[in-house]
């Protein structure tokens, strides 16, 4: 069992919150779009609820521009891996979700799940935290995991129903209860959703998931979803005129073996809107071939620039990998890993492609694992 399994078996956290404003920088954000917002837990009365989304997501952006992702770090480091001594990687991009009265009326109450069921692996451990009081129906209702277990192993034998399942966890679950500058801490197994809000009241929060070592990820990419704590390994890129820049796609990799050539594209498209370029010529590896294109583009085609859709478009044989990433640093050719935002042009890059790209090596999926238990292979 490992050591975090006690503490987030639905555990509390309680931080400083004087030292930890993190509420107080949420509203400032909110309050540069709605002055006439006075407090979070009443901001429906300021404002059209069917603005929140868009709200959200303006917010989630002005964040980063503040101490208040420094803060998160900052909390879970002290009350979560300081008294654990463990090692994980944290949410990359955690995000601030508003909740206001009567969610129902526009068709956005969270239906009740659990880790596995999007695309979470048991090696993640969640940290939920408001930042206005939570209680009753506007707070995020949860399960005990022995009956979370029991559920599951049922929904998924006897096939049930939606409405079977949430009226089942209604049934079952229980409003979490907090104050800013607390903390709820629960794993992959817990069942949770949320119930229509009758309170008359908004609740804002985030949830946080971390990644320990060694643990299984399912669908969370170290790198692109996870970060290592308190570090930033991301770059902004920079082309200058008359540079070679392509980009390659392959299908050999743990990840990227299923991976269409149209998916891989639009990772790379992106990367290339954000860094305003044109997408240039793209490469395909010879599939079963061992990434030899890879090679002769780092070392004998005089390539600037190479954009890759992740490190996972990188060999997954670690002396394979660190060799080809090794020749283009020696090269001058710049590595791009456009799904984690980082480049690679130094050894020390090396060393944090392999820190993250080694974290673990459970690839497995949660989901078949329990098919398996329920109905053999």
């Amino acid at each position: 069992m490992h050591p975090l399994r006690k503490l987030f078996d639905n555990g509390t956290l309680n931080y400083d919150i004087e030292q930890f404003p993190m509420s107080d920088i949420i509203l400032d954000q909110v309050q540069s779009f709605y002055p006439q917002v006075k407090s979070l837990d009443t901001m429906h009365e300021s404002m059209n609820t069917n603005e929140l989304y868009d709200l959200g997501h303006k917010v989630n952006r002005e964040l980063y521009n503040t101490d208040f992702y420094k803060m998160l770090d900052e909390v879970i480091s002290k009350y979560i891996q300081q008294e654990s001594g463990e090692d994980f990687l944290i949410q990359r991009f955690p995000g601030v979700r508003f909740l206001p009265p009567n969610q129902d009326k526009e068709g956005s109450v969270l239906l009740f799940h659990q880790g596995r069921w999007v695309g979470n692996g048991l090696g993640m451990y969640t940290v939920w935290m408001p930042f206005t009081p939570c209680y009753e129906s506007n707070s995020m209702q949860i399960l005990d995991l022995d009956i979370s277990q029991e559920i599951t192993r049922k929904a998924v034998s006897e096939r049930w129903s939606y409405e079977k399942l949430n009226d089942v966890c209604v049934e079952h679950s229980w409003p979490i209860t907090l104050q800013p500058g607390q903390a709820h801490l629960f794993f992959q197994e817990h069942i949770h959703g949320n119930i229509p809000n009758r309170t008359g009241k908004t609740r804002c929060s985030t949830d946080i998931r971390i990644l320990v070592k060694n643990g299984q990820c399912h669908r969370r990419w170290p790198g692109s979803y996870f970060r290592p704590l308190g570090k930033n390994f991301q770059k902004t890129p920079e082309f200058k005129k008359g540079e070679i820049i392509v980009t390659y796609a392959e299908y050999e990799g743990i990840k990227t073996k299923k991976l269409d050539l149209y998916f891989q594209s639009l990772v790379v498209k992106e990367y290339c809107r954000r860094a305003g370029i044109v997408p240039p010529y793209q490469h395909g590896e010879n599939e079963g071939l061992n990434h030899t294109h890879l090679e002769h583009l780092v070392e004998k085609a005089g390539t600037d620039h190479i954009l890759l859709t992740s490190m996972f478009s990188l060999p997954d044989d670690s002396n394979h990998r660190v060799a080809i990433l090794k020749k283009a640093v020696a090269s001058g050719c710049k590595i791009h890993l456009c799904n984690e935002d980082m480049i690679v042009e130094t050894a020390e890059d090396i060393e944090n492609v392999e820190y993250i790209r080694t974290f673990t090596n459970d690839w497995s999926s949660p989901v078949e694992q329990l098919e398996e238990e329920l109905f053999g292979s």
